[in-house]
């Protein structure tokens, strides 16, 4: 199957329709690795931050992946099922957070 020239993508209408483009070529790899690369920057960013709390940042880094999923969900950049994932990540991690027993 041939895909479409970088050149025949109209980018005066937004850099979704690069996104877009990408998604295409990539097999909605893009957007997955995207999804997957914000999570772990933050993940890593708050666990460099505070170092002692994992379940912390494993939290953060979801909710963060979380908004940021449901726009790139809604404007289809992501597929469901890969937004599904992130809900259920963020959802598990909501719960490890509210039942870990921290002394302060």
């Amino acid at each position: 199957m041939a895909y479409d020239s970088i050149t025949t993508v109209n980018m005066t209408s937004g850099i979704d329709e690069l996104f877009y483009w990408l998604n295409e070529v990539t097999g909605l790899w893009f957007g997955n690795m995207m999804i997957l690369a914000i999570f772990l920057v933050f993940l890593f960013g708050y666990l460099r931050a505070k170092s002692d709390d994992f379940v912390g940042g494993l939290a953060v880094s979801s909710y963060v992946t979380f908004v940021i999923g449901l726009m790139f969900w809604v404007i289809g950049i992501i597929n469901g099922y890969t937004f599904g994932v992130v809900v259920g990540v963020t959802a598990i991690s909501s719960v490890v957070l509210l039942l870990q027993k921290k002394e302060y």
